[in-house]
């Protein structure tokens, strides 16, 4: 069944390894995940792993590129000092969500 992508999602991994959105900014965080959501024919929402990074500036950007390539909104589930600078009219496309 062909499945419809609606959102780009980058997410912190935790000290344990897993990756999750991380919600308080005092825990530790040791990398960072893009996955992919998109929702079947049938309207089950799944998520694909797309690539783990050790630091944010590289999911950043592939993350914003994903989103700018395929029209879909970027939300960022990390804690808020974690957030790269934005800069220039590119880094404003996208739909940006940040945790709290």
């Amino acid at each position: 069944m062909p499945k419809h992508p609606i959102a780009v999602e980058l997410e912190a991994i935790n000290r344990d390894g897993e990756t999750q959105v991380v919600r308080d900014c005092g825990l530790p965080v040791q990398g960072y995940s893009v996955y992919l959501r998109a929702v079947e024919a049938s309207g089950l929402a799944l998520a694909t792993w797309i690539a783990d990074y050790d630091t944010i500036g590289p999911a950043y950007q592939l993350a914003e590129r994903l989103s700018i390539a395929l029209a879909i909104p970027l939300t960022v589930l990390v804690p808020e000092p974690l957030m790269p600078v934005q800069s220039g009219p590119a880094a404003t496309t996208g739909v940006i969500t940040m945790a709290n």
